[in-house]
């Protein structure tokens, strides 16, 4: 499938961004959490008055509350609370400051229904607790208030991503290219561009996203160390370095930077460096991505007490998530799919997150958790909706060819497995793993 027009004709996008930057970009991401190291996050916009968050979300949030003492019925002061409360939950990971800001925004907008911030807000607060359909709402609301509101159109594009809906959110994200070229909407460009397997141009977008942020800016070192994850997929480990080192210039704690460097660091076969690296990361910020990743190197030195330990802990933090309100069943079954041991449970997971987020991950998670039930035929055809936009992902294509030879078709796995080798050879600790052992299965076989 070709990708979409509105994010192919380069003439669309301007080559020169401009250096406006909202400040609590991309809260939900981490969606995506599990699959983007994500990842994630790839979501929420907020408003450009409230810059100084993102430099300091404590700080903005005490700041926040002063103000609200001030006048405790004024909409702007309890929109700007909670957009502070959402962006402290982005860097800190603290799932229970959600009640916080859900109180805050929807007293704002219990005084004003009208209140574009607020609303703003309130699909971002949707968006982070994976609340879709929801946020579509928002962003309905939103766009009656102000039909020329970028954020809305970011908030509507991040649901219909995560809706599998991708060619309504192309169009959706077209409309905030046109109303506003910024690092928010670049970053977004880059990211569908990637689902359509347009590598090339998703690198593209993202550098111009970081062009147009401004430097040592949390959007900046966000879009960054996403042009470091774009290089590291494209097996240019060097250059993903170069980004993630010069985010840790600026901010030498950052943990998506210091997380991708380890990544860069497993794939050079240097694992314990990297644990070295990582584990006071998800020590300090135990999110779920960074806990596989930790488990991962664990089991890759031999050291599974210590992997299931940090797998252990992936569920503890998955469960306080969804106490918090937040539907985590698509990054459950996929954790499960990949890491646990009742095959069974991992299916009814997978199946259950299909039906609410049919999205090609979905697909994918499905698909292999139908293989670890020995359900090949099945598999197979959620293996093949998983790749249908032609995404350049190489855990796709490890695991369709991982099921084409459950299935004995030895060269329909050698031809998946030679795509997913050409993509990355070293996605991940355990899927490089897998890919080396597939590998020398198949050519063991080899007639």
């Amino acid at each position: 499938m070709t990708t979409p027009t509105a994010l192919t004709t380069r003439q669309r996008l301007p080559r020169k961004a401009t250096l406006w930057l909202l400040a609590a970009m991309l809260i939900a991401g981490a969606t995506l959490i599990y699959r983007s190291l994500s990842t994630a996050s790839r979501s929420a916009t907020m408003t450009s008055h409230t810059t100084a968050i993102a430099a300091n979300a404590p700080a903005a949030v005490e700041q926040a509350q002063v103000r609200l003492q001030r006048a405790p019925d004024d909409p702007d002061a309890l929109a700007q609370l909670g957009i502070a409360w959402l962006q402290q939950i982005r860097l800190t990971g603290d799932a229970s400051l959600y009640a916080n800001a859900q109180r805050v925004i929807e007293r704002a907008l219990a005084l004003d229904a009208h209140h574009s911030d607020a609303l703003a807000a309130r699909g971002a607060l949707a968006l982070a607790l994976h609340d879709f359909t929801g946020a579509l709402t928002w962003a309905d609301r939103l766009l009656a208030v102000n039909p020329y509101r970028a954020a809305a159109y970011g908030i509507r594009t991040d649901a219909l991503v995560e809706l599998g809906r991708y060619d309504a959110a192309a169009t959706a994200l077209q409309r905030m290219v046109d109303l506003r070229p910024d690092a928010e909407s670049y970053s977004r460009v880059s990211y569908l561009r990637e689902l359509y397997g347009d590598s090339d141009g998703a690198l593209t977008a993202m550098q111009m996203a970081v062009s147009s942020a401004v430097p040592g800016t949390e959007a900046w070192l966000w879009t960054l160390t996403h042009v470091g994850h774009l290089q590291r997929s494209r097996q240019r480990l060097a250059e993903a370095e170069a980004a993630y080192r010069q985010a840790l210039t600026q901010k030498p704690d950052y943990a998506p930077a210091l997380a991708g460097l380890a990544q860069v660091l497993a794939a050079r076969g240097e694992e314990r460096q990297a644990i070295d690296l990582l584990a006071p990361v998800a020590a300090r910020l135990p999110l779920p991505e960074y806990l596989v990743l930790l488990g991962e190197l664990y089991a890759a030195q031999g050291d599974d007490a210590r992997a299931q330990q940090q797998y252990d802990l992936v569920r503890v933090v998955q469960q306080l998530n969804a106490a918090a309100g937040m539907a985590v069943d698509l990054e459950l079954a996929t954790f499960e799919a990949a890491h646990g041991e009742d095959a069974a449970l991992a299916l009814t997971q997978a199946q259950a997150a299909y039906a609410a987020r049919p999205t090609l991950y979905a697909a994918d998670t499905l698909a292999w958790a139908l293989y670890r039930n020995g359900r090949y035929n099945e598999a197979q055809h959620y293996s093949e909706e998983a790749r249908r936009l032609g995404t350049r992902d190489a855990l796709l294509y490890l695991h369709a060819a991982e099921i084409a030879a459950a299935l004995g078709d030895d060269a329909g796995a050698r031809a998946m497995l030679d795509q997913a080798l050409t993509i990355n050879p070293h996605p991940s600790p355990l899927a490089s793993l897998q890919l080396a052992a597939l590998n020398r299965r198949l050519h063991a076989n080899k007639p």
